[in-house]
């Protein structure tokens, strides 16, 4: 018999967990209009995005921070759906 801790209920609990925390979050900024308190607007708001702007005009900050969001929704969707890279 597996342990608690081995995965078979502390991924599932976590990730219900954490998902829960994000939308009830989210929901409540947008519901009660409050968009200034949603995830993209504090992202936005510490990376210095500007509405529309350019690519070009990205600080290296932005490219990491970009970067290492592209790699880790690649790498998990990889991971998960074709069982690569274990």
């Amino acid at each position: 018999m597996r342990a608690l801790w081995q995965g078979s209920a502390y991924w599932p609990a976590w990730l219900a967990f954490t998902a829960g925390t994000f939308l009830l979050r989210e929901i409540w900024a947008l519901t009660t209009g409050h968009p200034g308190d949603t995830l993209s607007e504090w992202v936005w708001h510490i990376l210095k995005i500007a509405r529309n702007e350019p690519v070009t005009a990205w600080s290296a900050v932005d490219y990491l921070v970009f970067g290492a969001w592209a790699t880790l929704v690649t790498w998990l969707t990889w991971h998960f759906f074709f069982r690569r890279f274990t």
